[in-house]
C-alpha cells in the first residue's frame, strides 16, 4: 500500500529531520566543552603558562558553541511549525510542537 501525503508535509518532515540531525541538536560528544576549555585556559594563564590570545580564543570558541545551538534550536522549531502549518494544525497544536526537544 502506498501511503499519499499531503502537499507541503513532506517538505515540512524532510526539513524537521534536517534540522533534528544538525549538530546543536545532538546531545554533546564525550570529552572536554568549551567551558572545560575556558576554565583550564584561565587557570593556565593565571598560573603564567599562557598568554591572553589563548584566553579570548577559547571565549570565542564557547560564544561560537553558543551560537550555533541557538541557531539550530530556531531551525528545530521553524521545521516544527513548517510541518504543523502543512498538516493544518498550526494554531491549535502551538505550545505541543514548540516543547524543547
Amino acid at each position: 500500500m502506498k501511503h499519499v501525503a499531503l502537499p507541503g508535509v513532506e517538505p515540512g518532515w524532510v526539513l524537521l529531520q534536517s534540522a533534528e540531525s544538525a549538530p546543536g541538536c545532538r546531545p554533546a560528544s564525550p570529552g572536554i566543552s568549551e567551558e572545560e576549555t575556558l576554565e583550564l585556559t584561565r587557570q593556565r594563564f593565571e598560573a603564567g603558562v599562557t598568554n591572553n590570545v589563548e584566553v579570548v580564543q577559547a571565549q570565542e570558541s564557547l560564544a561560537s558553541a553558543d551560537l550555533d545551538y541557538i541557531n539550530s534550536v530556531f531551525a528545530h522549531n521553524v521545521a516544527k511549525l513548517s510541518l504543523a502549518r502543512a498538516l493544518g494544525a498550526a494554531a491549535e497544536s502551538l505550545p505541543q510542537f514548540l516543547k524543547m526537544p
